[in-house]
């Protein structure tokens, strides 16, 4: 009988933890939790905590925008090429996770591929040569000799762009006048070329 009464104080408390969760949309409305996994699911979306404990809320993972592009140029020192007007590409590595550290994300060959399109990119388009950020370095260690990583300064690239550490790494790339567009977690590296191309 302990066993049941335990049971039903697990369950209990259990329900009251579930309906305790509120979900919101990208927006900020609130909806119910089958809208939100389906959203997940089915939408280049990610869950990510609200404001209140308990809360989640959907990010759209490709947002796309107008901002201060001035203050993101200056904090990279990179003002010759603001008045070039050219476009930079940032490539966001969030710190150590599951997605970053994952065999097929850590192989040298791949890496350098990568870096290689990315090189490729710039130079199609016009823009400047990539600018690699961290928010935490630990995991880094497998792109030595491939490219260097610069602490994101001040911490504005985290602000505007990448606020919560999403999977993998995250790319923006944004124009002397403020257009950007951006894809938030894990994306084939050659979304920075149709970015590159819709700036």
């Amino acid at each position: 009988m302990k066993t049941v009464y335990l049971l039903l104080f697990f369950l209990l408390g259990l329900h009251g933890q579930l309906s305790a969760q509120s979900y919101f949309d990208e927006r900020g409305k609130r909806i119910l939790y089958p809208e939100y996994e389906e959203k997940i699911l089915n939408g280049p979306y990610f869950g990510v905590p609200g404001k209140q404990s308990g809360d989640m809320r959907l990010v759209h993972r490709m947002p796309v925008g107008l901002t201060d592009a001035r203050l993101f140029y200056e904090k990279l020192g990179k003002m010759d090429v603001f008045e070039a007007g050219q476009p930079l590409v940032v490539i966001f590595y969030p710190g150590k996770d599951e997605c970053n550290s994952a065999r097929g994300t850590s192989d040298p060959k791949t890496l350098a591929s990568d870096h290689a399109a990315v090189l490729r990119y710039v130079k199609k388009h016009g823009a400047a040569a990539p600018v690699y950020l961290y928010q935490q370095p630990h995991g880094l260690e497998k792109y030595e000799g491939i490219h260097s990583w610069a602490p994101d300064p001040e911490g504005v690239f985290a602000q505007q762009f990448f606020s919560y550490p999403y999977p993998c790494k995250s790319f923006v790339v944004l124009s002397p006048k403020g257009n950007y567009r951006a894809i938030l977690g894990e994306f084939p590296i050659s979304q920075i070329d149709v970015a590159l191309k819709k700036l």
